[in-house]
């Protein structure tokens, strides 16, 4: 007798119970235990918006102490400024006068949260973000500076770079 894993469109001859993680698909006994959790529980990240089974158990630690940390025990809340990501911001709250009884609509100011490169302190991209446990919290810059390779990106803008033309032409 076999069983049909409907999931994954495929038989299970063997009939050994199924221990196949559902984001990377490799065996049970392959992942740490808190991996493993991670993978199986859908929980999203506020910091960049991805399911927990997108994260390495490094990453998944990085974004939450970030989260911790930027909130300074204020509440969170998703914002969107202009055309860009849905990011995540405290919301602080101002000690304003109460006018006719009511807060001035001015009183809360929405302070987003970012996660900074360990090297130079400056606030990382997407990107960077998102690549964050394998470059070690640093942004792509002072990874190529610790590394020695050489930092080209966004170094020149398009123009610059083969007088403006796309193709050697």
């Amino acid at each position: 007798m076999h069983t049909v894993d409907v999931i994954h469109n495929r038989i299970n001859y063997e009939n050994k119970p199924m221990s196949e993680c559902k984001t990377c698909f490799k065996d049970s006994k392959e992942h740490s235990r808190n991996l493993w959790q991670l993978h199986q529980e859908a929980k999203p990240c506020l910091l960049c918006n991805k399911n927990s089974g997108k994260h390495s158990e490094k990453l998944w630690e990085m974004h939450q102490t970030i989260l911790a940390l930027g909130s300074h025990g204020e509440k969170l809340r998703p914002i969107s400024m202009g055309f860009g990501p849905t990011t995540i911001a405290r919301v602080h709250k101002w000690n304003t006068i109460k006018v006719n009884g009511k807060d001035s609509p001015y009183h809360i100011e929405l302070i987003p949260i970012h996660m900074r490169c360990t090297g130079c302190k400056n606030a990382m991209s997407a990107n960077e973000v998102d690549a964050a446990d394998v470059l070690d919290g640093l942004c792509f810059e002072c990874f190529s500076e610790q590394t020695d390779q050489e930092y080209t990106w966004h170094s020149k803008p398009w123009w610059a770079v083969n007088n403006g033309k796309y193709s050697n032409e």
